[in-house]
Formats: C-alpha cells, sequence, structure tokens
C-alpha cells in the first residue's frame, strides 16, 4: 500500500510537470504564432519577389516571342544569304575555272619561255664557248703578232743584207695579208657576237616583261581570291552564326516546348493527386468521427460500469460489516459457552439457545453462500466481459494510434499536396503569361497579314494601272483599226454572226469565271469547314479534292469547248478562203462587166456619197458604242477583280475571324477551368479550414476530458487504494482465523496471477499481431498507390504524346491539303490566264480577218442590196448596244451596291473583333488578378495550416510520452502484484504449520469450522477479485486519457 501511495504521489507530481509542460508549450505555440507571423512577413516578401519574377517570366516569354520573331526575319536573311552565296560561290567557282585556264595558258607560256631560254642559254653557252676560244686565238695571234714584230725588228736590224731585206719585205707583205684577213675574220665574228648579245637582251628584257606580266597577273588573281576567301569565310562565319544562334533558338524554343508539356503533365497529375488525397482525407475524417463517437460510448459505458460496481463494493462492505458482527456475537456466545462448561451452570438453557441460534446462523450462512455463488458467477461474467472490453479497448488504443499516425501523414500529404498547388499557380501564372504573349504573337500575325494585303493590294492596284495602259493602247490600235474600217461596212451583215459567236464565248467565259468564283468560294468554304471541325476534316478534303477534280473537268470542258471554237474559226477561215476564191471569180465578173457599170456608176456615186456620209456616222456611233463597251467592260473587269479580291479578303478576313474566335474561346475554356478549379481550391481549403478548426477544438476539448476524467480516476484510485488498505487490514484479522483456508486462497490468486499474466501476454501477442497486420496492409496499400501512380503518370505521359503526334499529323496533314489547293487554285489562274490570251489572240486573229473582209467588201459598195442590209444591221446593232449598256448599268449599280455592303461588312467585322479583344483582355487581367488573392489566401492558410501542424504535432507527441508513462505504470503494477504473489507463497508455509496445530486440537468442530472458514473465506476470495480488478483498471486510464 505504501508503494501504491508512493506511485500515486508520483503521478500526481508527473501530473503537475505534465501541467508545467503544458503551460511552457502554450508558451511555445505563442512564440510559434509570433514566428508565423513572421514568417507570414517573410511570405510576403516572397510573393512580392514571386511576382518580381513572375514579371520577368512574362518579359522573358515576351523576349522569346520577339527573338521567335527574330528568328523569322534571320532565317529569311539567312534563305537571302544562302542565296548571295550560292551566287558567289558560283561565281568563285566560275573565277576558280577562268584561273585555271589562265594558269594553265601562263604555265603553257611559261613553258615555252622557259624552254626558249634553255635554247638561249645553251645558245649562249655556245656562244661563250666559241668567244672563248676565239679570244684565244686572238692572243694566240697576238703572241704571234709579238713574235713576228719581234722577228721583224731583228729582220729589220738584219736588213742591212739584200737578200735578207727582200726577204723580210715578202714575209711583211705575208705578214700584213695575214693581219688583214685576221682582222676581217676578228670583225666579222665580233658583229656577230654583237648580234647575239643584242637578241639575247632582247630575249631577256621579253622575259623579264614577261615574269613582270604573269607576276602581277598572279598577284592580283591572288588578291581576288584572298579577298574572295576572305568574303567567303566572313559569310560563312556570319552563315555559321547565324546557324548556331538558329540552333540555339530552336533548341531553346523544344526546351520551353517540353517543360510546357512537362508542367501541362505535372498539373494533371498533381490534379489528380489532389482529388485523391481529398478524398482520403475525408474518408480518414469520417473514420476518426466513428471512432470519437465510439470511443465516447465507451467511455459512458465504463463510468456506468464503475458506478455500479462503486455500489458493489458498498453492498459487500455492508454484508462484511454485518457477518463480522455475527461472527463476533458467536464468538461471545463461544466464549460463554466455554465459561458454562467450565462453571457447569445453566448448561441446558444456553445449549438450547446456542443451539436455535446456531441454527439461525446455519441458515442465515447457507443463504449467504447461495448468494455468494450467484454474486461470485455475476462478478466472473463481469470480469470475463471487462477482460475482453479492455482488450478491445487496447486494440481500438493501438487502432486509434494507428489512424492518428495515418492521419499525420496525410497532413503532411496534404501541406505537400498544397505546396503543390501553390507551384501549380505558378505554373498557372506562367502559362497565363505565356498565353499572353502568344496572343500578343497572334495579334502581329494578323497586323503583317493586313499589312501583306495592303502590300497586294496595292500591287494589284499597280497591275490594274498597266492593264489599263495595255487595253488604253489597245483602243487606240482598234480605234487606228476602225478608222482604216471606213468604208468596210457592207460586209457587216456577214460578219454579224461571227461577232454573236464571239460574244456568245465571252460570255461562255464569263460563266467560267463565275463558275471558278463559286469553286474559288466553295474552297473557301471548306477551307473554314477544316479550320472548325477536326474530325470531319479528311471527309471535306475528299469532297473538296471532288470539286476541284469538277473544276478541273469543268476547265477541261471549257478547254474542249475552246477547242471546238477554235474547229469552229478554222472552218470559218476555210470559208473565207472559199469566199475569197468567190470573190477573185466576181473580181473576173467584175473585169468583164466593168464596161457595163460604168453608165450606173454616176447614178451610184450619188448614192455612194450618201451611204458613205450614212457609214461615217454609223461608224462613228458604233466607235462610241464600242469605245463605251470597252470601258465598260474594262468597269466591270475591274469591279469582279475586286468583288474577287475583296472577297478573298473577306474570306481570309472571316478565317482569321474564326481562328481568333476559337482562341478566345479556348482562352474562355480555359478561364472557366481556372475559376472552376479555385472555387474548388477555395471551397476545399474552407473544409479543411474548418475541419481542422473542428478537430482542434474537439482535441482540445478532449484533452480538456481527458485530463479531468484523469484528476477523476486518481481519486477514484486513492478512494480504492483506502479501501484496500481496509480490506488488507480486514483480511489480516480474518488471516488469524482461517488459516487452513489461505492455501486454497494462495493456490487461486496464483491460477489468476497465472492467468492474467497469459491474458496479458496473449493480448500483447494479438497487439503485435494487428500492428504487424497494419503495417503490411499500409505497405501494400503504399505500393498499390505507388504502382498506380507510376501507372496514371506513364497513361498521361502516353496520352500527351499520342496527343501530340496527332496534333502534328493534323497540321501536316492541313498544309498538305492547303498546299494542294494553293496549288490546283494557281494552276486555275494560269489556265484562266492562259485562256484569256487564246482568246485575245483569237480576237486579234478575227479583227484581222474582219479587216480584210472588209478590204474585200469596198468592192462591192455599189450593190444597193448591201445598204439595205447595212441599214437593217444598223438598227439591230443600235438596239443591241442599248441593251448591252443598259444591262450594265444595272450591273455596275448592284456590284456598286455590293461592294458597299462589303465595306460595311468589314469595318463591323473588324469593330467586333477589336471589341472582343478589348472584352477579352479586361477579363484576362481581372482573372489574373483573381489568381493573385486567390493565391494569397492559399498562402495564408498554407501559414494556418503549418501553425495546426505543428500543434498537431505537438500535441501528439504529448500523448504518446503520456502513453508510455501509463505502460510503464502498468507494468510497474504488474511488478508488485508478482511480489504480494511471492510473498503469499511465505504465508502459506506458516498457514501449513497453523492448520497442522489446528487439527490436533479442535477436533470436534470440523463441521462448523469448515462451513465458518468457507463462510469467511468466500468474502476474502472477492475482496481480492476486486483488488485485481482494480488492478487491472490501469489500461482504462490509459483509454481515457
Amino acid at each position: 500500500m505504501e508503494e501504491m501511495c508512493k506511485e500515486l504521489d508520483d503521478l500526481r507530481a508527473e501530473v503537475e510537470a505534465l501541467s508545467a509542460q503544458l503551460r511552457a508549450k502554450s508558451d511555445l505555440a505563442d512564440g510559434l504564432k509570433r514566428a508565423s507571423a513572421d514568417q507570414a512577413a517573410r511570405l510576403r516578401d516572397a510573393r512580392a519577389e514571386a511576382e518580381r519574377h513572375a514579371a520577368d517570366a512574362a518579359a522573358r516569354g515576351e523576349d522569346a516571342a520577339a527573338a521567335g520573331e527574330r528568328c523569322g526575319q534571320l532565317e529569311a536573311r539567312l534563305a537571302e544569304k544562302e542565296q548571295a552565296l550560292r551566287h558567289l560561290c558560283g561565281a568563285h567557282d566560275a573565277l576558280k575555272g577562268s584561273l585555271r585556264e589562265k594558269t594553265e595558258g601562263l604555265e603553257a607560256d611559261k613553258r615555252g619561255l622557259l624552254a626558249a631560254l634553255e635554247d638561249a642559254e645553251a645558245r649562249q653557252a655556245e656562244q661563250e664557248a666559241a668567244l672563248r676560244a676565239r679570244d684565244g686565238e686572238v692572243a694566240r695571234l697576238r703572241g704571234l703578232l709579238s713574235e713576228k714584230e719581234r722577228r721583224c725588228g731583228e729582220a729589220e736590224k738584219r736588213a742591212a743584207a739584200p737578200r735578207e731585206v727582200v726577204m723580210r719585205d715578202d714575209m711583211l707583205v705575208k705578214l700584213e695579208e695575214e693581219k688583214a684577213a685576221v682582222e676581217g675574220k676578228l670583225k666579222w665574228k665580233a658583229e656577230q657576237f654583237r648580234h647575239l648579245e643584242e637578241a639575247l637582251k632582247k630575249v631577256q628584257d621579253d622575259f623579264r616583261a614577261a615574269k613582270r606580266e604573269w607576276g602581277s597577273d598572279r598577284s592580283t588573281l591572288v588578291d581576288r581570291i584572298g579577298a574572295l576567301e576572305s568574303d567567303l569565310d566572313s559569310k560563312t562565319r556570319v552563315a555559321q552564326d547565324f546557324r548556331s544562334r538558329l540552333e540555339m533558338c530552336s533548341q531553346a524554343l523544344a526546351h520551353e516546348e517540353g517543360r510546357r508539356k512537362r508542367v501541362e503533365a505535372e498539373m494533371s497529375e498533381l490534379r489528380h493527386l489532389y482529388g485523391n488525397v481529398v478524398s482520403d482525407y475525408e474518408e480518414a475524417r469520417s473514420m476518426v468521427e466513428s471512432l470519437t463517437a465510439n470511443r465516447d460510448g465507451e467511455i459512458a459505458s465504463l463510468r456506468s460500469s464503475l458506478a455500479e460496481k462503486a455500489t458493489l463494493l458498498k453492498e459487500i462492505g455492508y454484508t462484511k460489516a454485518h457477518l463480522e458482527q455475527e461472527n463476533e456475537d458467536l464468538q461471545s456466545m463461544l466464549k460463554e459457552y466455554q465459561e458454562a462448561q467450565i462453571c457447569g451452570t445453566d448448561a441446558v438453557v444456553s445449549l438450547k439457545d446456542l443451539r436455535e441460534k446456531f441454527r439461525a446462523l446455519e441458515q442465515t450462512h447457507r443463504t449467504c453462500l447461495e448468494k455468494l455463488r450467484d454474486k461470485e458467477a455475476e462478478w466472473r461474467m463481469q470480469m470475463e466481459k471487462l477482460v475482453s472490453d479492455l482488450d478491445g479497448s487496447l486494440s481500438q488504443l493501438e487502432s486509434k494510434d494507428m489512424l492518428i499516425r495515418e492521419l499525420q501523414n496525410e497532413l503532411l500529404g496534404s501541406y505537400k499536396s498544397l505546396e503543390l498547388q501553390t507551384v501549380e499557380n505558378w505554373e498557372a501564372l506562367i502559362i497565363t503569361t505565356v498565353v499572353q504573349s502568344r496572343f500578343r504573337e497572334s495579334c502581329s500575325c494578323i497586323d503583317t497579314v493586313r499589312l501583306n494585303m495592303q502590300r497586294h493590294s496595292e500591287e494589284i492596284e499597280k497591275e490594274i494601272v498597266c492593264v489599263r495602259k495595255q487595253l488604253e493602247e489597245r483602243n487606240c490600235t482598234i480605234v487606228q483599226s476602225l478608222a482604216e474600217q471606213k468604208q468596210q461596212s457592207e460586209i457587216i451583215a456577214t460578219l454579224q454572226g461571227r461577232i454573236e459567236e464571239l460574244e456568245h464565248t465571252e460570255q461562255e467565259q464569263e460563266k467560267m469565271q463565275r463558275q471558278l468564283d463559286t469553286y474559288k468560294e466553295m474552297l473557301d468554304n471548306t477551307s473554314r469547314d477544316v479550320h472548325c471541325v477536326k474530325g470531319e476534316a479528311s471527309e471535306k478534303e475528299r469532297k473538296l479534292q471532288q470539286r476541284l477534280t469538277k473544276a478541273l473537268g469543268a476547265l477541261d470542258e471549257a478547254n474542249c469547248a475552246l477547242a471546238d471554237r477554235k474547229n469552229e474559226l478554222s472552218q470559218l477561215e476555210i470559208n473565207l478562203d472559199q469566199q475569197k476564191q468567190a470573190i477573185e471569180h466576181l473580181e473576173k465578173q467584175k473585169v468583164d462587166m466593168q464596161s457595163e457599170l460604168e453608165g450606173y456608176m454616176d447614178s451610184n456615186r450619188i448614192l455612194k456619197r450618201d451611204l458613205d456620209d450614212a457609214l461615217v456616222a454609223k461608224m462613228e456611233a458604233e466607235e462610241v458604242l464600242r469605245q463605251e463597251k470597252v470601258k465598260l467592260q474594262g468597269a466591270l473587269d475591274e469591279a469582279s477583280y475586286v468583288l474577287s479580291e475583296r472577297s478573298s479578303e473577306l474570306s481570309q478576313l472571316k478565317n482569321n475571324f474564326h481562328q481568333q474566335k476559337q482562341a478566345l474561346e479556348h482562352l474562355e475554356k480555359l478561364k472557366i477551368d481556372m475559376k472552376t478549379e479555385l472555387r474548388t481550391y477555395m471551397d476545399e481549403n474552407c473544409v479543411l479550414k474548418r475541419d481542422l478548426d473542428g478537430a482542434l477544438v474537439a482535441k482540445m476539448e478532449s484533452e480538456e476530458c481527458h485530463i479531468k476524467e484523469k484528476e477523476k480516476l486518481c481519486g477514484i484510485i486513492s478512494e480504492k487504494g483506502e479501501v484496500i488498505d481496509e480490506l488488507e487490514r480486514h483480511i489480516a484479522a480474518l488471516e488469524e482465523e482461517n488459516l487452513g483456508q489461505k492455501l486454497d486462497l494462495g493456490s487461486l490468486i496464483k491460477m489468476e496471477y497465472e492467468k492474467s499474466v497469459q491474458e496479458v501476454n496473449s493480448n500483447y501477442s494479438e497487439i503485435v499481431e494487428v500492428y504487424d497486420k497494419k503495417l503490411l496492409e499500409l505497405e501494400e496499400r503504399v505500393s498499390l498507390f505507388e504502382q498506380k501512380f507510376t501507372c496514371r503518370e506513364q497513361e498521361i505521359l502516353d496520352m500527351f504524346d499520342q496527343e501530340e503526334a496527332d496534333w502534328y499529323t493534323l497540321i501536316a496533314e492541313k498544309e498538305l491539303a492547303i498546299s494542294d489547293i494553293q496549288r490546283t487554285v494557281e494552276s486555275v489562274k494560269l489556265d484562266i490566264k492562259q485562256l484569256l490570251e487564246t482568246a485575245a489572240a483569237k480576237v486579234t486573229e478575227v479583227q484581222l480577218e474582219v479587216n480584210q473582209l472588209y478590204r474585200f467588201a469596198e468592192t462591192l459598195n455599189s450593190l444597193n442590196i448591201i445598204q439595205e442590209h447595212d441599214s437593217v444591221f444598223k438598227n439591230m446593232l443600235i438596239e443591241e448596244c442599248e441593251r448591252e449598256l443598259k444591262s450594265l448599268q444595272v450591273d455596275l449599280v448592284v456590284e456598286k451596291e455590293q461592294s458597299g455592303n462589303l465595306k460595311n461588312l468589314i469595318g463591323q467585322l473588324k469593330a467586333d473583333a477589336t471589341a472582343e479583344m478589348t472584352e477579352k483582355t479586361k477579363e484576362h487581367i481581372e482573372v489574373a488578378h483573381k489568381l493573385k488573392s486567390l493565391e494569397e489566401r492559399n498562402e495564408i492558410l498554407e501559414e494556418q495550416l503549418g501553425v495546426l501542424k505543428c500543434r498537431t504535432l505537438d500535441l501528439s507527441n504529448v500523448v504518446l510520452q503520456e502513453r508510455n508513462q501509463l505502460v510503464d505504470e502498468l507494468t510497474g503494477l504488474t511488478n508488485t502484484i508478482g511480489e504480494v504473489i511471492f510473498g503469499g507463497e511465505n504465508l502459506m508455509s506458516d498457514l501449513r504449520r497453523v492448520m497442522q496445530k489446528v487439527n490436533e486440537e479442535e477436533t470436534y468442530n470440523d463441521t462448523p469450522s469448515s462451513e465458518r472458514t468457507n463462510a469467511r473465506t468466500s468474502a476474502p476470495l472477492i475482496k481480492n477479485k476486486s483488488g485485481h480488478v482494480l488492478d487491472r483498471r490501469s489500461p482504462l486510464k490509459e483509454h481515457n486519457y
């Protein structure tokens, strides 16, 4: 008991320490709040920095867009420079070829000059050798001359004698003759040598001049080659730089696209994960609520059971006191009986009284035994129930601990998901900036398209001016031809049919142009449908191809019709040839009839003058009508051309407007999706905040309830300790009387202790098994989640790859279809131009034929029949021209109205487009502001969640520490119970000795003593059981706490 009191004091001290720790933790919580406020300020600074980074990212996006445009410009420049490089390469190759040819020619000249030099050097060497030989001969001859002169001197000295003088004279004459001959040879050789030296100098001069020219040409060629090579190197460097820049730009664009795709994939995955985390959190929350409800019910049931057991203990104490009083009465009666036996007086009366009392006591004892047996059975059932309840509560406690850990992990996951959500919000901001940059790029593209359209319209106007000039020139030629055709009005009747046929051909050409316009409109409609509907793109492309084939078939039919017209024209030419033959025959007849017609000429001249005047007036009217007709046709052509241009511009504007509409719809969808996601995030954050607030409040209330219950249990334990002390005292008093029955009590206590130890071990083993099973289940769930996550990630990546591939294939197919349509349109335009050229050529040919026919018809002006036909034809022509003028005027009015309506429609469309663009920009700015505000709210919620997380972690740590302390207390209590049982064994040995003595002394009191012992030992058994129950109530404290 002293140990229990010490333990209770220790527990009270621990409770005080825990309260002090709670106060310290509350102080820490205040400090953490202050730190969270500081952290919020830091987070605001971080937000400002993040906004700056977002602005930098937007600027970088704009720079990337500008870089893309620059890349396009650089690509165009590169293409131009590549063309220039190709031209330069071609020029360089040509220069190389010319250089090779020149170098080959120079090398051939050099070889010839070297050969000539070698020949000249050989000749020079030969001449030098000859000169050396001649110098030797000259020196020898000079020596001979010196010797001869010496000899002459000696001969002169010896000339005293006449013979010697004659001989000397003869010798001198011979020597002089030889000397003259040698001098002549020397002169001839010197002249030859001079000529050779002059030739050598000329050759050397020529060689030096050729060498200088070759060197200068070579230096110029080398300079040119060096300059060209330097230009090539610089241009190749520039090209390489441009290529490297283009590669860098393409890599950057590819990197940005891959990053965008990765970001989109991560966004979708994170959304999915966030939904899973939210669902798991809701499930866990519902589980926690259900467990808390179950725990409250169990606590209420345990409290009711405690109250019932407290009442049972009071009843047991009352019955115990009553039995003790009866026992004392019996003892007093026994003493009186013994005294009466000793005294021997009044024995019979006392015996009767004693017997009656003893019978009454036996009856009461039997009833008490039955009641005690019933109560023992009830208490055993209640003990079993309490043991099972304790086991269940322990298992539930462990399961709740596991759930708390899981919830903590899920909270950590939710914090991570919130961080990922902030990252997603930033990524959404980046995506919005990218979309804005793309939108700006699309606006710039639209502006460039408008500028191109204006340039194209200016070029078309220039072409129209050129065509008008050509038409004016043609009109001048027609006027000249009409001036020449004044006297050819007689054959107009014959050519009326041909003119009508030509007009019919022109009408058919106009019909063909209308058909082509309709086909163009159909092509525009199909192109719009291709942009609108993706699924039906292939079918509509087939329809377009079919329509194009029909148009080509119609064009082929037109070509066939033109071929038929050509055949008709050839037939007309044959008829004209026949008419020419007939006219020649008529000319022959004319020569025969001139003699007869001379008489009629005088009368016909007067008629001819009248006819000439009428024809002149008629021709002037025809000229005026034709000029007006030509002008109206030109105006109609211009109007039709302008209408076709306006229709093409309208179609392009409609396509652009449709594309912009699609882009805006896509942006609206993105905006709606972002709004819905933000609303869901806001709702989820609000729900999380409420749940966390409710959980914190519930946790604080539960902690307060646990503290109150702990205090109550400590009071109950102290009261029960006092009751146990009293019961132990009573047990010590009763053990002195009932030593014999203590053996059975010790064995029963041992059995109960062993059972309790086995039950505790089994409970702990079951708890460990359940814990291991739950760990295995959690590991399996984690592995399944990881597998699902990896599979989902792979599926999403595959889906994105497939969508990208499908998108690229669709774009390629559309580009191919557009290129095919453009080719067909260009071919149709070329065919129309060819048809117009052929028609103009045919018109010129027909005009030439008409001129020829007018010339032939001059000979037939004298016939009166032609005059009648001329008057009738004049009236017909005038009426037809008036009708055509009226119809053309009506068409012009209608086309002017249509052009005005089209202009108004274009203006309205432009105004609508600008208004929609401004509205979309405003909405986009509002969405951006909302996103920023929502991000700020999310950050505030994240801060609150961080604080709550810290609090929950602290509380969980406190709960775990207290749980460990309670487990240590339970282990101490079990150790104390074991020590009590081991002390009971010593008491059993003492009881055996006392029982032996009692059996020897009291042999006559066996039956009543046995009954008394049974009656008296039942109470301590119950008391020991109640003490055991109180000892086993310690896990309930852990559960309630």
